[in-house]
């Protein structure tokens, strides 16, 4: 087994590091540009399917997490749109946005995935946060980061 040296370590980062911007990043798997061909959703994940636009006329109304004697209603209370203004997520299909949920403090929720249904968009699963109790008010987030594939052609 030989022994690399401290100068043969640094020449070979450099080669490498050279060749990964020679190739415009495609040494990692991905590149900056649009995709060639459009990905093929290949999952039955309903809330994959539920987008940004989807949550926006549903802010006020009321969701069921969990099933059975351990449901527990909680409001959509909020939507943001988290991608920055001047980002290139906005041309790359990139999509960021966070939901608020309130729901009483006599029945509060753990962090995990719950089953979810809604009147109008059916039944998910989705994770959210406990993020604390203000008097009889317990808050919940659920946040949404992901690249946005088109389906099959």
């Amino acid at each position: 087994m030989s022994k690399m040296t401290r100068r043969n370590f640094v020449s070979a980062a450099a080669l490498g590091a050279g060749a990964i911007v020679g190739l415009r990043g495609a040494a990692f798997g991905q590149t900056l540009g649009r995709a060639q061909a459009p990905v093929q959703i290949v999952t039955s994940d309903a809330l994959s399917k539920l987008g940004y636009n989807s949550f926006l006329p549903f802010v006020n109304t009321d969701f069921t997490f969990g099933e059975g004697l351990n449901a527990v209603s909680l409001r959509l209370t909020d939507l943001t749109d988290s991608r920055p203004l001047r980002s290139r997520a906005r041309k790359f299909g990139q999509e960021n946005f966070v939901l608020k949920f309130t729901g009483s403090f006599r029945n509060p929720l753990k962090d995990g995935t719950y089953s979810v249904n809604h009147f109008n968009l059916g039944d998910f699963d989705m994770f959210i946060t406990n993020n604390g109790r203000v008097g009889r008010v317990i808050y919940y987030t659920a946040v949404f980061n992901r690249v946005l594939v088109s389906e099959g052609n």
